[in-house]
C-alpha cells in the first residue's frame, strides 16, 4: 500500500514538474516571427512573401502575402490557436502552390504582431477586423480560404459574410459547432487570480477564447444558410481535442454549399502539421486549371466548377 503512495505522489509530483515546465517554455516561446526573422526564412526563395500591416479602428493586423500572379487564385491562411501566420511557412515554401496562387496568411487578432495579448472572443468581431483582406483580395478570379482550428471558425463567419465572393473554403480540424470540442478543466482553474497571472499571455489568449468559444460559435448559428463557397473539410478521426462530429455538424448546416469531406483514420489534431503535403495536393485540386483561371481574369467572369 505504501508502494502505491509512494508511485502516487511520485506521479502527481512529475505531472506538476511537467506543467511548471510547459509554462515556463510558453513564456520564453511565444509562437511568432519578426518582420526580420519571416524575411529571413524566405530570404532564398524566388518567390518571396512580403510582411504588411493594416489598421481597424485601434487594432493592427499583420498579414504576409506573395506577389498577386495575373489571372490566378488567392489563397489565405487562417490559423487557430495559439498560434501565429508563421504556422503555414512550410505551404510559403511550396513550388507548387507558389506558382499556382497568390499565398496569404494573416495574424489573427491577438496573436502573432496583430496586437499581441489582446484578446478578441467575438468570433463576429474577428472577421470584421479581416474583412480587408477579403475586400482586398476579392478581385481575384478565386479566393479560397484555408481555416485550422479556431481559424475554422472565422473562416466560417467571413463565408457568411460575403457569399459570392468568397469560392471555396477549407476547414482542417475546425471546430464550428458550439459544445463539439474540448475543455479541460485546468482551464477554468487558470481563469480565475492568482493562477490567471502566472500564464504566459500565448497560453492565456487561447484560453480565454477557448472558455467564450461556445457562446460565439452561437452567435454565428443563424446565418450558416448564407455560405454559397464550396467547402472542403479534413479532419482526424482521433481528434480528441476538436471532435470530428464537427464534419457531421456543417454538412446539415450547409445547405446552400457544395460540400466534400476526407476523414483521416489515423490523425489527431495535428493535420496542418504531419499532414502538409496532403493539404497542400487538396488545394492544388481545388484550384482551377491555369487556362481556365486565365480566361476569367481575361473575360471578368468566374470559371465554372
Amino acid at each position: 500500500m505504501k508502494r502505491v503512495g509512494r508511485i502516487l505522489s511520485w506521479s502527481i509530483a512529475g505531472i506538476g514538474i511537467l506543467v511548471v515546465l510547459a509554462l515556463a517554455l510558453a513564456w520564453v516561446f511565444d509562437f511568432r516571427q519578426t518582420d526580420a526573422q519571416l524575411n529571413k526564412e524566405f530570404a532564398g526563395q524566388a518567390i518571396r512573401p512580403t510582411v504588411r500591416r493594416y489598421q481597424v479602428g485601434q487594432r493592427t493586423i499583420r498579414y504576409m502575402e506573395t506577389p498577386a500572379l495575373a489571372g490566378k487564385p488567392t489563397i489565405l491562411f487562417v490559423h487557430g490557436a495559439p498560434s501565429s501566420l508563421s504556422f503555414f511557412n512550410e505551404f510559403f515554401k511550396d513550388t507548387s502552390l507558389l506558382n499556382r496562387a497568390q499565398l496569404v496568411a494573416v495574424d489573427r487578432p491577438g496573436y502573432g504582431y496583430s496586437d499581441f495579448g489582446q484578446v478578441e472572443p467575438s468570433i463576429l468581431r474577428q472577421a470584421e477586423l479581416l474583412q480587408p483582406l477579403i475586400d482586398r483580395y476579392k478581385s481575384s478570379p478565386d479566393l479560397i480560404i484555408v481555416g485550422s482550428s479556431y481559424g475554422g471558425s472565422v473562416s466560417a463567419r467571413l463565408a457568411m459574410n460575403n457569399p459570392g465572393v468568397i469560392d471555396q473554403v477549407v476547414f482542417v480540424s475546425s471546430a464550428l459547432g458550439p459544445g463539439l470540442e474540448r475543455t479541460y478543466g485546468i482551464s477554468y482553474w487558470v481563469d480565475k487570480a492568482p493562477l490567471r497571472a502566472l500564464v504566459p499571455p500565448l497560453l492565456r489568449l487561447a484560453n480565454d477564447e477557448k472558455l467564450a468559444h461556445r457562446r460565439a460559435l452561437e452567435a454565428i448559428m443563424p446565418d450558416w444558410s448564407r455560405v454559397t463557397a464550396g467547402i472542403t473539410m479534413l479532419h482526424g478521426l482521433r481528434d480528441e481535442l476538436v471532435y470530428p462530429t464537427n464534419v457531421a455538424f456543417a454538412k446539415k448546416q450547409l445547405r446552400n454549399a457544395q460540400f466534400k469531406q476526407f476523414i483521416l483514420p489515423e490523425s489527431r489534431h495535428d493535420i496542418v502539421v504531419n499532414k502538409r503535403e496532403y493539404i497542400a495536393s487538396i488545394l492544388l485540386s481545388i484550384l482551377p486549371p491555369p487556362s481556365a483561371s486565365v480566361l476569367s481574369h481575361v473575360n471578368g467572369t468566374t470559371p465554372t466548377r
